[in-house]
């Protein structure tokens, strides 16, 4: 069996929940809608990966920082950024 290590660990589980929120934002603009929810997605990310709403929080810091995603705190709201 092979082990991975913690740094190979963290990087699929950011992969996983940056692919899960982009499912999430297109199936939202199939209704006409430029966001999501942050609350809920932190919630289904909770629960879809067992991670603590913490980790959850420093993965979309990161995630944010890196331009992937737009976090809007006022607004609760998560969307694709704009370049």
């Amino acid at each position: 069996m092979v082990r991975k290590d913690g740094a190979e660990a963290r990087k699929e589980r950011i992969t996983k929940i940056l692919s899960q929120i982009m499912s999430l934002i297109y199936s939202a603009k199939q209704e006409n809608l430029h966001y999501i929810s942050l609350k809920k997605t932190k919630a289904i990310l909770q629960l879809d990966t067992g991670l603590t709403k913490e980790k959850i929080d420093d993965y979309l810091a990161l995630l944010q920082e890196a331009g992937k995603i737009e976090l809007d705190l006022e607004k609760d709201q998560i969307r694709y950024p704009v370049l």
